[in-house]
């Protein structure tokens, strides 16, 4: 599919039949850039792209928010009830913000080699349905296996995710849906197989810029178990935002954009349990991106960048991204002129709700836009090339011998023994504490035995846990990947890798040697200990990744209260010793124990880089997180040492899980650069038993489920009435929403796909707006036992509703609702006669207007004048009433996060103000009629029209904002 746009991404029979019954047009899409360079040289390399539909039928809970199921019992009683069981332990969805999508890029290289890179809207990347997405594409021939595949999910917190048999997962989510799972394997197969069907000759470009604004650092500060500083500032972590480019070669001479693939690390994680499903800022993300580039975005995850407790600075934004203000305080608004046009972008993304998620994340866009211009020209990290080789490894590590299988909670000893009794909870992330109050016989000896081991070097565990294969992890191994695209090599940890990790893993398999990054270090921002020479050299690249004299890092107050000089060696040992040696087995027993010497320690990371296995470095390095399987948060040895938290709790093979795995990641890059291969591991015989139960395991549940789906789409019941439109849209003006009511399908077959069209000439329809956040959809479910007894009679109506929000955006670069002619489109499926059947159809026209509500004052009529005052442009908060449950004005003086689903703006900017007349002073105007304009100043007060009315004549002041709202009364 080359060049796919927005509109582009249905399966071609139902984009046939909508453009039947709606007799609309379709935009082509097109780039934003300049028309690029001719393509040079032999064309050797080819690359597809595909795109499917994963939204999850609506019942399904709405990802990690969804509260714990309290509509069953009451629906029973009386009230909504979803009759298909869609959700268990937690609370149904009833409708869709927008839309999920399965992305996949397929690239074949010079050397005839396939690799997929796949994106899905899930939660977690899971082994056992990427197994179950390699079974279906075995009947095809897509020329990809499950080793080929690097699935990496957005791990969007509001994704309805029941594909796991990880138990300890259900309790964030919810429990193993076969339907679900097989659904969600046929579409991810689905977007493989139609990205292979379609490959072009292509080239490849990479660009990798800093990207500053939509980040955070969700660890945030802390203080160690000894005092020391712990934790990290907000503004740390991985900013390199890398975007490697494909354009289709099919003419050479006029290269097109064919997909955009995108690494960068923010967790979509600013929602709330609002029961609709969601793709979160990837839908607006991709929206902007697709559109304007005229190609599709496919995003991967990187380090772990949240945007959770990440951005909630008080802080203004101008369009530049410039800080144009601060707020004074959570409670008071800014003062009208703090940006240029009375406005700006809130920097505050935490649980704020979808219309502060698709402003912030414009920024991210705009610099996702600027990289692919950069990665056509000389400034290119990777340039330009048709020519390259394609090749990967996948490696299933067993844990080291130190720690062999996959745990969870992961309880310091020392607390224990001190009497701060943690017990590791099975299936749950933290160490739960249970302190016994005060100093007692017990605990002093505790302690003291604890100390005195330690002191005589007796390898006392520094934690203990509790196992959790089968909990949070499918796999008692881990499972690391290695992709090599010409000189990009892409690694993934299947894990959610830390910031240190990832800029480690990036370090040590770059082209330059000696830029090793060991880990942030506090005592680089601390003033003693800043300018220690031994350490001068890793402050340096630290300052590479976070500068605290950088105005954008405001680290803050540096946590701890031991900055004792030996407390700081110990900290810095824990970063910057050598790791090397520690999985040797002769130090099996000593891997998990710190030694009381601090220069015994093995610290973060081994110092070994791509060049000391024989082989050249890559221009450019992506740590890729949340993709292949899961193991788990991965912190470095000194976040695991230092204290008990959440994301310690689930790292998940002991302290050194980081270095175990980048290491291993390094020396896979290396072997696809023709190094030595993956050495064998010690436990490889548990691994090879494990990856045997877990085929065994996969080939079952793949066959059970896809009987348990056929069989349950076969016996479905009918739906009562065929679809057609109930409740045509009314004529709105800005901030108010039109709504649209049919008669659809089950929730069970029918999610409907529904765009708002334009009339951009007469009898020409254009599509305005889609399911990536601009058109919402909802259900009513059946009410209670009888609605549920007549949905399995084939007796049930199922009512849909649509809606669209007209408004004046901020920023206005957002893109207001231009006044017009518009009309919904619908497109889905209905249970007619025991067969599944497509239906579509588009609603009776209705218009939009501005919005009128623009206040005048002080109006006076003098006998040479007439003057008067434009009130402060204030909009609506709400649409007012709607079908959605999520609209409600939550009062807040800040941001109100439910008054609606699109960005509007809370006030608008004067522009001008006129006086019209009609009569003997309107003479010499069209059909009488004349307008005079008024002077102002620039909010709109002392507004002053010098005329003479004569008896009879009638005048009206019209004022108009910059976006066009009006407003008017009359003078006389």
């Amino acid at each position: 599919m080359s060049g796919v746009g927005p509109f582009l991404r249905r399966a071609l029979p139902a984009a046939v039949l909508m453009l039947a019954a709606c007799g609309g047009s379709q935009p082509t899409s097109g780039g934003s850039s300049p028309t690029p360079p001719p393509a040079s040289g032999e064309i050797k390399v080819r690359v597809g792209v595909g795109i499917t539909d994963m939204t999850p039928e609506v019942g399904y809970c709405a990802g990690q928010y969804c509260d714990f199921a309290t509509d069953t019992l009451g629906g029973l009683i009386d009230g909504d009830l979803d009759p298909f069981l869609t959700h268990k332990l937690k609370h149904a969805s009833y409708g869709v913000q927008s839309r999920l999508t399965a992305r996949a890029i397929v690239v074949e290289g010079a050397n005839g080699k396939r690799i997929a890179l796949l994106k899905t809207d899930n939660y977690l990347a899971q082994d056992m349905l990427q197994r179950r997405v390699a079974q279906l594409l075995e009947d095809g021939d897509s020329g990809i296996g499950h080793a080929q595949i690097l699935h990496h999910v957005t791990h969007n917190h509001s994704s309805a995710y029941a594909s796991t048999l990880a138990a300890g997962v259900w309790l964030f989510q919810d429990v193993f849906d076969a339907r679900f799972f097989e659904h969600q394997a046929r579409q991810m197969a689905a977007a493989i197989e139609q990205a292979a069907a379609n490959l072009k000759p292509a080239r490849m470009a990479a660009m990798q810029i800093q990207h500053r604004i939509y980040k955070g650092n969700v660890v945030r500060l802390a203080t160690a178990i000894d005092g020391t500083p712990a934790g990290y500032p907000l503004e740390y972590g991985d900013r390199g935002l890398v975007v490697i480019r494909f354009d289709d070669l099919s003419d050479p001479e006029q290269p097109r954009p064919l997909a955009a693939w995108v690494n960068w690390g923010e967790h979509p994680e600013s929602l709330d349990p609002h029961d609709l499903h969601s793709a979160d800022f990837l839908a607006a993300l991709e929206r902007f991106v697709d559109r304007e580039l005229g190609a599709p975005l496919v995003f991967s995850q990187g380090d772990v960048g949240s945007a959770e407790n990440s951005g909630d600075r008080a802080e203004i934004l101008a369009d530049d991204g410039s800080v144009c203000g601060r707020w004074p305080s959570e409670a008071e608004a800014p003062e009208a002129d703090t940006c240029a046009d009375g406005e700006g972008t809130i920097r505050d993304w935490n649980h704020r709700g979808y219309v502060q998620t698709e402003r912030n994340v414009r920024y991210l866009a705009d610099d996702i836009l600027r990289a692919w211009d950069l990665a056509g020209t000389a400034q290119a990290t990777v340039p330009f090339s048709s020519d390259f080789t394609v090749d990967w490894r996948s490696a299933w590590v067993p844990g080291p011998l130190s720690h062999p299988l996959p745990t969870v909670s992961n309880c310091n000893t020392e607390l224990s023994f001190g009497g701060d009794v943690g017990v590791p909870v099975l299936g749950l992330p933290d160490c739960s504490r249970n302190g016994v109050p005060g100093e007692n016989p017990l605990t002093g000896i505790s302690a003291t035995i604890y100390a005195t081991l330690k002191a005589e070097g007796v390898p006392v565990p520094d934690h203990y846990s509790a196992p959790s294969v089968g909990l949070v992890e499918e796999n008692a191994r881990i499972h690391l990947q290695a992709m090599r695209l010409g000189d990009i090599l892409l690694a993934s940890c299947a894990c959610e890798p830390q910031a240190d990790l990832i800029l480690n893993l990036e370090s040590r398999a770059n082209d330059i040697t000696g830029d090793i990054y060991a880990g942030f270090d506090w005592a680089c921002l601390i003033g003693e200990f800043r300018d220690d020479p031994r350490y001068a050299e890793a402050c340096a690249i630290q300052a590479r990744y976070f500068d605290p004299l950088d105005p954008e890092n405001n680290a803050g107050e540096i946590p701890g209260d031991n900055f004792a000089p030996e407390a700081i060696a110990r900290m810095r040992a824990q970063v910057h010793n050598d790791a090397r040696g520690w999985d040797a087995p002769e130090n099996v027993l000593r891997a998990q124990s710190e030694p009381a010497d601090a220069t015994q320690i093995w610290g973060n990371f081994t110092r070994e880089e791509i060049q000391d296995l024989g082989v050249p470095g890559y221009r450019l390095v992506v740590g890729v997180g949340h993709a292949g399987d899961y193991n788990g948060y991965t912190v470095s040895y000194r976040e695991y040492m230092n204290r008990d938290h959440y994301r310690k709790a689930l790292t998940a093979y002991g302290p050194h899980t980081a270095d175990y795995m980048v290491t291993r990641l390094v020396r896979m890059g290396a072997a696809l650069k023709g190094g030595p291969e993956l050495a064998p591991e010690p436990l490889d015989v548990l691994a090879t038993v494990d990856a045997l139960r877990q085929e065994t395991l996969a080939r079952t549940v793949g066959a059970a489920s896809a009987v348990a789906y056929d069989t349950w789409q076969a016996g479905l019941p009918n739906d009562a009435g065929e679809p057609e439109p109930l409740q045509q849209p009314a004529d709105i003006t800005r901030f108010t929403m039109a709504q649209f009511v049919w008669r659809g399908g089950s929730t069970a077959v029918d999610n409907p796909r529904v765009v708002v069209q334009r009339e951009t000439a007469p009898g020409q329809w254009t599509d305005h707006a889609d399911q990536s956040g601009e058109v919402i959809t909802r259900v009513e479910f059946p009410d209670g036992v009888p609605g549920v007894l007549r949905t399995y009679a084939g007796m049930q109506e199922w009512i849909w509703t649509a809606g669209f929000e007209a408004y004046s955006a901020h920023p206005a670069r957002l893109g207001s609702t231009p006044p017009g002619r518009y009309r919904f489109c619908v497109e889905g499926r209905t249970r007619q006669a025991f067969a599944t059947k497509n239906y579509a159809f588009c609603s009776e026209p209705f218009t939009v207007s501005v919005w009128d509500g623009i206040g005048i004052e002080n109006l006076s009529v003098a006998d040479d004048a007439i003057t008067f005052d434009v009130a402060p442009i204030v909009y609506p908060r709400t649409p007012g009433e709607t079908a959605f449950p999520f609209i409600a004005d939550n009062g807040s003086a800040r941001i109100c996060d439910t008054c609606s689903f699109r960005p509007w703006a809370r006030q608008g900017v004067f522009d001008r103000a006129v006086v019209e007349l009609v009569g003997d002073a309107g003479g010499g105007g069209v059909d009488g009629v004349r307008e005079l304009p008024a002077s102002c100043d620039a909010q709109g007060r002392s507004c002053r029209v010098e005329v003479t009315l004569a008896p009879g004549d009638r005048a009206t002041v019209r004022v108009f904002d910059r976006d066009g709202n009006s407003g008017s009364m009359v003078a006389r």
